[in-house]
Order: structure tokens, then C-alpha cells, then sequence
């Protein structure tokens, strides 16, 4: 049973699996009448978008709309360059425009699940680079106990599909397992913690050249030093418990690869129609909307 939405929280747990700890197995609905979360869904959008100058945003309170949260609204030239809504069909999850909505509330219900969880650049703001679109891991983070740092390896994947479970998460429980944490090289890791090294601000460089330098030298040998966290996002009332079979059953394999780590899979209904929730998202970034719920 789907768990009633409040104001209270973003995310409303509705599903979990205790069986296989200290691997975690949650299910959420988003609640999009959380105006925090919502306006930092709908930012972050605009990040991913290269929608972020001066130039296109007016103040809300120059204009005529209610406030919705945020504190500027898109202009002409803003609004003209938001991405078009594609069609709901069989394909929409594979858009660049949903990719990088469904990538934006990855992080979001990964940072209401692990609350000192840090982003130094995610990649859905440096995707474009060489080889990172397709091959690269959807985000890196990181959380910090007293002196002891753990790394998240995020993969994430959206569907349509009628099938329990899609075939999106067989795919990235290849591309999280032996593509990454089993590999007989590190490469895929390496590349990409390599590049949000250089991407992220000072403040980060140190922590992120450590998991370098861990990763090189095969020192990351406690699975409580890497969290492998798969987000699977489907609309309302299509997520079942099958979706996260796969994964269940290699949790022996994450423990025993050669980057061991835990896993934190968490499944996220989004709203009725991934090109509905796109479109309130431009609507509220264009000052267009006052109640998204």
C-alpha cells in the first residue's frame, strides 16, 4: 500500500526490505507539495540545463506571480531555453531532458536518505564530457564518520516498462558490479573520480584524491568503505518488489568483488507521467505555477 503524502516530508516510504542487512532495500513516493525539496527539484534542473545566469531570471517580486518558492523566475530568454517536453511513450526515459530530471531526483532522495551525504560535482552537470554520457557513473559522493570517509557509487535508471523487472536494472547491475566494483582495472572509477576531482571546488580535492589513491592502490577492502547505491525511479503505483530482485540476489557478490561495499537501493515513484512532472517543472521555473501538487 502506497504511503499518504503530507506536507511533512518529500519522500514517503511506502516499501522495505530488512532481510538482507546491512544492504538496504527502500521504496518511496515523491510528494511534491514538500516546497523545499520542490524548489531544489526544480533548481537543480536548471543547473543540469545551463539555465543558471543572471540574464535569463527576473526577480519574483518585480513581477506579477505569486512566489512559488523560488526567489527569481525565468525571463523570455530563460524560458526559451528550456528543454521541450517529449512524448510519454516507450522511449521517454532515454531524453536528455528526463535523464537529467530523474539523475536530479536521485540525488535529492539519496540526500533525505543520508542527510550528511555530499555531491562535489554531480555529473549531470559535466555528462557532456568525453566518454561520460553513456560509460560513466551517474554521481559520486561521499559521507564522513569522525576520520573515516565512505564513498557512494551512484547508478541511476528510469522506466516505462511493463516488465518486473525492467531491463534497465539488469543493465546497471552490470555496469555497477563488474563493470565497476568487480573490474579486473578500476578504470571506470578511476575516470570518473578523476573528474569530479577536477571538476569540484578545493574543499573536496583531498577527500576525492584519497579515493584515488585507495582505488590505485587496492587498499579499499571493507565493504563499509563503499556504498553502492542504484536509484530506480517509475511512475506512480508501477514500482513491485521484483524491481530489486537482481540486485538481491548478488548482494554476496558486492561483499566479495574487489572493491567490496554494501549496497542502498532505493526505488522512487515520481509522479503519474515523467512528462507531466517536466512540465510543472518549467512551469515553475517560469513563474507559471503556484501549487505543483
Amino acid at each position: 500500500m502506497r504511503g499518504k503524502t503530507t506536507l511533512k516530508d518529500p519522500f514517503i516510504e511506502f516499501s522495505e526490505d530488512t532481510a538482507f542487512q546491512p544492504h538496504s532495500f527502500k521504496a518511496y513516493r515523491y510528494n511534491m507539495g514538500h516546497g523545499k525539496c520542490w524548489q531544489a527539484v526544480v533548481e537543480g534542473c536548471l543547473e543540469s540545463w545551463r539555465i543558471k545566469a543572471e540574464g535569463f531570471f527576473e526577480n519574483v517580486s518585480e513581477t506579477g506571480f505569486k512566489k512559488t518558492g523560488l526567489e527569481k523566475i525565468l525571463n523570455i530568454h530563460g524560458k526559451n531555453k528550456l528543454p521541450l517536453t517529449p512524448p510519454e511513450d516507450k522511449d521517454i526515459t532515454k531524453k536528455p531532458a528526463i535523464t537529467d530530471m530523474t539523475e536530479v531526483l536521485a540525488l535529492q532522495v539519496l540526500k533525505w536518505n543520508r542527510s550528511d551525504l555530499i555531491f562535489p560535482y554531480p555529473r549531470v552537470l559535466h555528462k557532456e564530457l568525453h566518454k561520460l554520457q553513456h560509460h560513466g557513473i551517474d554521481a559520486i559522493g561521499y559521507t564522513k564518520n569522525s576520520d573515516q570517509y565512505t564513498l557512494y557509487i551512484i547508478e541511476v535508471m528510469a522506466s516505462v516498462e511493463a516488465n518486473h523487472p525492467p531491463n534497465t536494472v539488469k543493465a546497471h547491475l552490470k555496469q555497477i558490479l563488474p563493470d565497476t566494483l568487480d573490474a579486473p582495472e578500476p578504470e571506470r572509477l578511476l575516470n570518473d573520480l578523476r573528474t569530479v576531482h577536477d571538476e569540484s571546488s578545493d574543499e573536496h580535492k583531498d577527500i576525492l584524491n584519497g579515493f584515488i589513491i585507495a582505488t590505485c592502490d587496492g587498499s579499499i577492502c571493507s565493504e563499509n568503505s563503499v556504498i553502492a547505491a542504484p536509484v530506480l525511479i517509475r511512475r506512480f503505483d508501477e514500482f513491485r518488489l521484483e524491481d530489486w530482485k537482481p540486485f538481491i540476489e548478488e548482494t554476496g557478490s558486492f561483499e566479495t568483488a574487489r572493491i567490496p561495499s554494501n549496497l542502498l537501493y532505493i526505488a522512487l515513484e515520481c509522479h503519474k507521467s515523467f512528462s507531466g512532472l517536466l512540465d510543472l517543472i518549467k512551469e515553475s521555473a517560469s513563474g507559471l505555477a503556484n501549487n505543483v501538487t
